[in-house]
C-alpha cells in the first residue's frame, strides 16, 4: 500500500490557469463575457492580474496616456516593447497581446513579420494587434503564417483617424457599416483569432456578430460582442485628456493621487513630515563615539 505524500503543492499550481486562444474561443462558443484591458507598466498589470481579466492589451493608448503624446501615431516600436516587457513581468495569467505601432507593419509583409516576432520575443507577448482591413488583411496573413497570433481592430482605428475624418463613431451609413463588415469578414479569413470593434452603432455590431465565428471585443459598439475593453487610465480616471463617450470611470484614482501629494507636500512645508516613527535611530553611545571620531578626523584648519 503506497503511503499518502506529504509534499505540498507549489505555490501557484492551484490558481487560475492561464488563458489560451483555445479557452478564449469555448468562452465565446459558451457565452461566458470576456474580459480586457489595457495596461502599460508593471503596477497596472499587477492589478489587471488580481483583478481576474482574461486578456490585457499594451495598446498604443499607451502613447497619450502614459508617454504624453497627443496621439498614437508617434510612439515608436522600441517604446511600445519597453511597455509591454514591463507589463508581462506583472502578468501570470492573463493573455497578452501587443498594439503594432504606426508605421511597424504596414510597408510589407515582412516588416510586419520582423515587428510582431520582436513583440513576441523581447516582451514575451502571445499575440499581436493591428488595426485596419486593406492591406492590413494581408500583413495579418502573413504574421500568422509565421506562426504568431493576431487580433484584428476594426471600425474606429486610431492610427488612421485623421483618414476618418477625426476620433468619431464609424459605420453609421449602410456603406460605411459593410466596409466594417467586409474588413471583419476578411480578417477573419487572414487568420485572426479574434477582432476588435471600436465605435460602431450597436446595431450593426448585432447583424455582424452573427457572420463572425471568432471573438469580438467590443469598446463602443454596444452589449452584443463577445467581451468589453476599456483603457486602464479611463476606467479608473487617471487620464485628464479627453475621454470618449463609451468609457464608463469606475473609479477618480487622479483625484486621489493629486489629494495624496498635495497633503505630502502639505506636511513637508509645515516640517509635520518626517515624523519621529519615520526616522532610524542610532544608540547613544554609537552616536557619542561618532561625533568623537568625526572630531578626530576633521582636518586641521588651514593656516
Amino acid at each position: 500500500m503506497s503511503a499518502t505524500p506529504h509534499t505540498p503543492v507549489p505555490h501557484g499550481l492551484d490558481g487560475p490557469l492561464p488563458m489560451t486562444l483555445p479557452r478564449l474561443a469555448e468562452k465565446k462558443r459558451l457565452g461566458e463575457p470576456i474580459v480586457m484591458v489595457t495596461a502599460y507598466d508593471y503596477p497596472s498589470a499587477q492589478v489587471a492580474q488580481e483583478a481576474g481579466v482574461d486578456v490585457v492589451l499594451v495598446g498604443d493608448s499607451g502613447a497619450m496616456t502614459v508617454l504624453g503624446y497627443t496621439s498614437t501615431v508617434p510612439i515608436t516600436i522600441d517604446e511600445m516593447l519597453m511597455l509591454a516587457c514591463a507589463v508581462r513581468r506583472g502578468l501570470r495569467t492573463p493573455l497578452l497581446v501587443g498594439d503594432l505601432p504606426f508605421g511597424s507593419y504596414e510597408g510589407s509583409d515582412e516588416q510586419a513579420i520582423a515587428t510582431a516576432q520582436r513583440f513576441v520575443k523581447e516582451a514575451g507577448c502571445d499575440a499581436v494587434k493591428l488595426e485596419r482591413g486593406g492591406t492590413s488583411v494581408q500583413r495579418a496573413r502573413a504574421i500568422v503564417g509565421a506562426g504568431i497570433p493576431v487580433m484584428g481592430h476594426v471600425g474606429l482605428t486610431p492610427q488612421t483617424a485623421t483618414a476618418l475624418g477625426g476620433y468619431r463613431a464609424q459605420g453609421r451609413t449602410a456603406e460605411q457599416a459593410i466596409a466594417v463588415g467586409r474588413d471583419a469578414l476578411a480578417l477573419e479569413q487572414a487568420g485572426c483569432f479574434s477582432i476588435v470593434f471600436e465605435a460602431i452603432p450597436a446595431a450593426v455590431a448585432e447583424v455582424l456578430m452573427s457572420r463572425l465565428e471568432i471573438p469580438v471585443i467590443g469598446i463602443g459598439a454596444g452589449a452584443a460582442t463577445d467581451g468589453q475593453v476599456l483603457v486602464f487610465h479611463d476606467l479608473l480616471g487617471i487620464y485628464d485628456g479627453h475621454v470618449a463617450r463609451f468609457a464608463k470611470r469606475y473609479a477618480d484614482v487622479r483625484a486621489h493621487m493629486i489629494a495624496g501629494v498635495a497633503e505630502y507636500a502639505s506636511e513637508v512645508r509645515s516640517r509635520a513630515f518626517p515624523a519621529p516613527e519615520h526616522w532610524y535611530s542610532i544608540d547613544d553611545e554609537q552616536l557619542a563615539r561618532f561625533e568623537a571620531g568625526l572630531a578626530e578626523a576633521a582636518p586641521p584648519p588651514m593656516s
